[in-house]
């Protein structure tokens, strides 16, 4: 059984910096996995830890630095790790991202029979990248799920949580499950792991490599366009009101309607 995590290294959301053209200046934060992709590699590891013939195989669009999470990935218990990364890959969005990683997973993960992901990334939050994927390779996907409760070559049984309900499917394979809902039990990488992260490497891909076309990917290649991003800035202040309790109240109820 052969299952693919895809995983995005996002910024510190308390060290983020912005380039001219609004978007993210990855360059110069600190950036961490995405904590619904690592939800999913807990999943994944959850597979395996049942079934003996499970492979994992985990997947990366970015720059260099997110080896770091694909090497944190192999320590967890993968057994392979793939970066995508070119300079024609930068400000993709939603859509060119999901071309990117497609492309990948037909040309070097073809024989996969679940495909992994986080609900959202913590960067951009929009939950449009599992559905893009599926959708590109002709596969059903579950999104909002909470639990993948069986899972093997041929049929996924899934717990998905919508707002006022939960449904539960079964899929057959392949499909794509987005995972939004932690694991129970985390699972932690050891020293050990590490070590063994080392023997195993990470294969690197380029635009070249993908035979992409270059109006499919980078600024070219996205229809969505970032027009303004900023700090929201809170303003906080407080109101001595000296009256009894029930004026209080009264003033109290008008200050509120009127701001």
């Amino acid at each position: 059984m052969d299952i693919i995590v895809c995983v995005k290294q996002v910024p510190d959301v308390d060290d983020i910096k912005w380039t001219k053209e609004n978007n993210l200046d990855r360059s110069m934060m600190l950036s961490k996995i995405n904590k619904y992709d690592d939800w999913a590699l807990n999943w994944a590891l959850n597979i395996k830890s049942k079934f003996k013939d499970v492979k994992i195989t985990v997947l990366s669009m970015g720059p260099k630095p997110a080896c770091d999470i694909l090497n944190y990935a192999l320590a967890k218990g993968c057994d392979r790790a793939i970066l995508l990364c070119d300079k024609m890959f930068a400000a993709s969005d939603t859509l060119a991202t999901s071309k990117i990683l497609a492309r990948a997973i037909e040309k070097y993960i073809p024989n996969y029979n679940i495909i992994l992901t986080g609900q959202m990334a913590q960067d951009g939050d929009t939950a449009q990248v599992p559905v893009s994927l599926s959708q590109l390779l002709n596969i059903v996907d579950i999104t909002n799920a909470i639990e993948i409760v069986n899972a093997d070559k041929n049929i996924a049984i899934v717990k998905q949580k919508l707002e006022d309900k939960v449904n539960i499917y079964e899929a057959r394979t392949p499909c794509l499950i987005a995972i939004k809902e932690e694991y129970p039990n985390v699972f932690y990488p050891k020293i050990e792991g590490y070590i063994k992260a080392q023997n195993k490497g990470i294969e690197e891909y380029c635009f070249e490599d993908l035979e992409l076309q270059r109006e499919d990917v980078g600024i070219i290649g996205s229809p969505t366009i970032v027009y303004k991003a900023f700090r929201p800035e809170i303003n906080k202040k407080t109101t001595e009101i000296d009256k009894d309790c029930s004026d209080f109240i009264l003033e109290l109820v008008q200050r509120v309607e009127i701001e």
